[in-house]
């Protein structure tokens, strides 16, 4: 019986999710139906359909090649592969894996010798070769590997940075890859939690020994191979696996779960998939709006090669895993950044494997059908981790080759790896020649300079990494008279640029006698290593004394953008990242600021100016209300709409100053346009909403009074007719000013509007009106559902012993999404539990209303007289992860095998419970995953996932559980985490603020946040 009563209410809701699969079935994560035998290379390449006039090619398999999971190609062409037989193992230390270098010696299109070069290792997760030796991703280390004496064996071993995590070894750093500034340049994912340093043999060590490192998660980062120097490039996305760069320079990268292709900028923070931001973070997007198949990408790259026909070319070929395909897409330029969409489409290749068999050729006038992607394996083993472009000119293709995907079953079945497969295909267009012999470190500087013009996008930037290994200076004077001649192709001169950055030659001065702007990639590297060298030498901060008034001049009278009228957009934003990197003077600002004017509907250049400017606000405000003032940046929309913003980061401060916030608010004020005065609304309502959730001691609330005094003089002055008499007025009323409390309880009924309604609500409870409770309850009677659950979250605010009888006296008439959230208020407080558990007591309330996650906190309240009550009822509550889950799930299997479902009911059910932390279909809270394509279609891991959540749980996905001074507590998952305060999501997908100082117990919780009786 206890079985049934737990899965009656589920029953709908799984039949609606998913169709139910025979019991028994071992189905992986994210697959169909179960991936049947293993096939052999040969079966497995007869399977795969491509596009007309393409063949797959095995070049490489086992035994040859077993459990590949990192690649790369040197510059005579061999392939060097990571071999990884620990993968899952999270425990560091010496291993069984190893470095293997492939080499094809008769050019007959087949590797022929194969050659280990290192072992030991454990997990190597992305390799590189390059400056002298071989670069390894060895979590924590990223090791130096070394032959010092030609056998292809490596002697000598550097660990040249540490601190890499190995808390989920499917997100380790990986995909080295040399940039086009000779940067070497790799990625962590989400849940890999990591805290960088300089390794023992690294010699910035030597001189900094107590640097405090790194801490990251999800990031593309970066290690220069001269001086060892380590950076973040950007942050953000989820489980990243792959880098690819387009002919102009720019990075783009492949994500799992959340959006597949992002074009990344330095200094960028991009939507993670999980976990908190830094303070003040505003997130940028990815450049998609279109989805492929199942969304786990492993693998990226940006292909350009004549053996192709030019359909193929200037394409992002992308390994989807779960679709067990290639997907390939396309980019345009938009702004600074550009878009992307899916490729039209190839043709197809009669007499292809169509999943059951071969089919027949089409005939006659009928029209071939595209192929959306350029590879589909037809195979559920196929794991396409490294696509790279080949010497030939061809797409090859690392096939990791194992039927488990995913971490999680990895884990829980470490026994069913397949350990002894492993694959490396060509796809050959037609009778595409071998590549001959050849060695690019033999070659002279004028050969190497000669293939940077290449048709294939290998021997470009293979040429261009071993040019910037030499660097000197007659190397530097060719590469300026190439970039000097108007008649050498735009991709070598494109080349020659990015050697002379790496090279660290002067670029600027090089490029000097070139017309600016004729091409936007030369300009953006010419600006980049520009403000690299002023960083380097500090000449900067100088000039920038002199030119600031004549900027400011400039912006004020509308020259600037008649001046800069040519500038592409991505030079605009190289600027404004570039010049973050000199030592700070207030001429930061006016650029910024100025390139915001300059291109007003350009969103990245506005997100990555506000990354480089928030961080200095904290300190040097002042400069930055003179910049706006004396620029008058403020008549332009696109900054008027930024102010907001910028106005919730002063007011964060650490030094509070209240003469520079009424500073930004007369700026508003005095411009008298609609977007100004929007922002000065704003600013009004964030500082009362810091009031409201205790971010304002009475000393500050005291200095701000008294400095926007003036300004809240004129604005009652004026009377109702003021845009700023609401705002202003409800901001005195939280501030306990009693005309200002009934000037809000006449607004309030007066108006129809329910935003206004909860405003003015707001208002009285941040001033502890005595109306605030009979206001609140009067909404809760008369509103719709959707203004009673903001009530009941702006009930939590107060601390009231009345609050519990007036939710409960109306919990029966609430609609059934609403319910849940009552129960979450009501669970917060001890004062409020005990009427609670009182009606459970009595039979009003059903005790099975609330779930695991709202007994637990109810179970923490330190009141000995509620306690009792509590264990009478509930008994004792399980902290851990209920080691019977397996047991519950194969009973619950077994009652839904052959029971009719309602999909009716279902989606009730689901509506009720799950859609208070997770999205489906752009329905519900935004706390957990979204589930659209997460899951679903795996019976047993549907089961896992509702009845055993907290089996695997991402580190982004641990709540937080903490009690506030006066006895809230509260759970929820992290979105900032500061000295400051914290903010929590919590259940329904609102947020709450605390301060810090108002915090009494923190801590994280060791299970999912997903009760498991759910």
């Amino acid at each position: 019986m206890r079985v049934r009563a737990l899965v009656q209410p589920l029953l709908a809701l799984l039949l609606f999710s998913a169709p139910v699969h025979a019991q028994g079935l071992k189905i992986p994560r994210a697959q169909d139906r179960p991936p049947g035998p293993a096939l052999s290379a040969e079966e497995a390449i007869k399977r795969m359909t491509v596009p007309e006039g393409f063949t797959v090619e095995i070049v490489a398999s086992e035994p040859q090649l077993m459990n590949p999971v990192a690649m790369c190609i040197d510059e005579k062409g061999r392939f060097w592969v990571t071999e990884s037989f620990e993968y899952p193992r999270r425990e560091p230390g010496v291993g069984k894996d190893r470095i293997k270098v492939l080499e094809d010696t008769d050019q007959d299109g087949k590797v022929d010798k194969v050659t280990i070069f290192a072992e030991g290792l454990n997990i190597p997760s992305g390799i590189n070769v390059g400056h002298g030796g071989v670069w390894v991703c060895n979590a924590p280390d990223l090791l130096f590997l070394e032959d010092t004496d030609g056998d292809l064996k490596a002697d000598k071993t550097s660990v040249l940075l540490t601190g890499w995590g190995r808390d989920d070894t499917h997100e380790l750093p990986n995909s080295l890859t040399w940039g086009p500034d000779g940067w070497l340049y790799g990625l962590n994912g989400v849940f890999n939690y990591s805290h960088v340093k300089y390794g023992k043999d690294n010699p910035n060590l030597a001189k900094n020994p107590d640097h405090p490192g790194w801490p990251l998660t999800c990031a593309l980062w970066r290690i220069n191979p001269h001086t060892k120097e380590f950076d973040i490039f950007a942050e953000g996305t989820s489980n990243p696996w792959g880098i690819a760069i387009n002919d102009e320079g720019e990075f783009f990268l492949s994500a799992c779960v959340i959006d597949h292709l992002w074009h990344i900028t330095q200094s960028g923070y991009y939507i993670r998939q999980g976990g908190p931001y830094p303070p003040h973070t505003w997130p940028i997007g990815s450049i998609v709006e279109h989805k492929h198949q199942k969304a786990a990408y492993c693998g990226i790259t940006w292909f350009d090669s004549d053996a192709y026909p030019e359909e193929y070319r200037k394409v992002f070929y992308m390994g989807n895993i779960h679709g067990g395909c290639i997907n390939a897409d396309i980019t345009e330029p938009h702004g600074s950044t550009y878009k992307g969409k899916p490729h039209p489409g190839f043709p197809a290749k009669p007499g292809a494997w169509d999943g059951e068999g071969i089919t027949a050729a089409k005939t006659g006038d009928e029209k071939s059908p595209k192929l959306a992607d350029l590879l589909t394996a037809n195979d559920a083993w196929f794991m396409p981790v490294v696509q790279k472009t080949g010497p030939d000119g061809c797409l090859y293709i690392l096939d990791w080759y194992d039927r488990y995907h995913c971490y999680q079953d990895a884990n829980a079945d470490p026994a069913g790896i397949e350990r002894e497969k492993g694959r490396l295909y060509r796809l050959r267009y037609k009778e595409t020649p071998r590549a001959p012999k050849f060695d690019l470190a033999k070659e002279t500087d004028e050969q190497l300079i000669e293939r940077l013009g290449s048709p294939n996008v290998y021997f470009r930037e293979t040429a261009q990494r071993v040019l910037q290994e030499r660097g000197g200076p007659k190397l530097v004077q060719k590469l300026n008279q190439l970039l000097k001649s108007q008649n050498a192709p735009l991709q070598q001169r494109r080349h020659a640029a990015f050697v002379a950055v790496g090279a660290n030659a002067n670029m600027h001065h090089a490029t000097e006698d070139v017309k600016q702007h004729e091409d936007a990639a030369i300009d953006c590297w010419r600006v980049r290593n520009f403000f690299s060298i002023a960083a380097d030498q500090k000449i900067m901060p100088k000039s920038f004394e002199q030119e600031l008034p004549h900027f400011l001049e400039r912006a004020a009278t509308g020259e600037l953008q008649k001046g800069t009228e040519g500038d592409h957009p991505r030079f605009l934003l190289n600027s404004a990242i570039g010049i973050s990197q000199l030592g700070y003077h207030p001429f930061q600002y006016a650029i910024w600021l100025g390139n915001i004017e300059l291109q007003p509907d350009d969103a990245l250049i506005s997100q990555v100016a506000w990354q480089n400017v928030h961080p200095l606000l904290e300190d040097h405000t002042d400069d930055f209300l003179m910049v706006l003032e004396k620029g008058k940046f403020l008549r332009h929309a696109s900054i008027a709409r930024l102010m907001p913003r910028f106005a919730a980061r002063i007011l964060a401060r650490k030094q509070f100053k209240a003469d520079e916030i009424a500073k930004l608010l007369t700026l508003l004020v005095e411009q008298e346009n609609d977007d100004c005065r929007e922002a000065a609304r704003s600013l009004l309502d964030a500082i009362a909403a810091s009031s409201q959730t205790g971010g304002f001691d009475a000393p500050k609330r005291e200095s701000l009074t008294a400095a926007l005094a003036p300004t809240f003089a004129a604005i009652s002055a004026a009377g109702e007719n003021h845009a700023l008499y609401v705002p202003a007025t409800q901001l005195s009323a939280t501030w306990g000013d009693a005309k200002a409390i009934a000037a809000v309880e006449k607004m309030l009924a007066e108006t129809k509007d329910e935003a206004h309604k909860l405003g003015c609500l707001r208002a009285l409870i941040g001033g502890a009106a005595p109306s605030a409770l009979p206001t609140a309850e009067k909404l809760l009677d008369s509103s719709p559902v959707q203004t009673q659950e903001q009530v009941l979250s702006l009930l939590g605010r107060m601390n009231a012993p009345q609050i519990a009888p007036a939710v409960l006296s109306r919990y029966a008439k609430f609609d059934p999404g609403l319910q849940p959230k009552a129960l979450e208020l009501l669970t917060t407080r001890v004062e409020w539990s005990t009427p609670l558990l009182a009606a459970i007591n009595d039979k009003s309330l059903s005790k099975d209303a609330l779930n695991l996650n709202q007994l637990r906190r109810m179970a923490s309240f330190k009141d000995e007289a509620f306690a009792k009550q509590f264990k009478a009822i509930y008994g004792t509550i399980r902290e851990g992860r209920n080691p019977d889950r397996e047991h519950v799930i194969n009973q619950t299997r077994d009652f839904l095998k052959g029971t009719p479902g309602d999909a009716e009911r279902g989606i009730a059910v689901y509506k009720k419970v799950c859609a208070q932390c997770h999205k489906m279909y752009g329905e519900g809270a935004e706390v957990g995953p979204d589930i659209t394509l997460s899951g679903r279609n795996n019976w047993d891991q549907l089961l896992s996932n509702v009845l055993d959540p907290s089996l695997v749980i991402g580190g982004s996905y641990q709540a937080r559980i903490l009690q506030t001074a006066d006895g809230r507590v509260l759970t929820g998952l992290p979105v900032e985490e500061t000295e400051q305060r914290v903010v929590l999501k919590v259940q329904g997908g609102k947020l709450e603020t605390i301060p810090r100082d108002q915090i009494e117990v923190y801590k994280v919780s060791e299970i999912s946040m997903m009760p498991e009786q759910l």
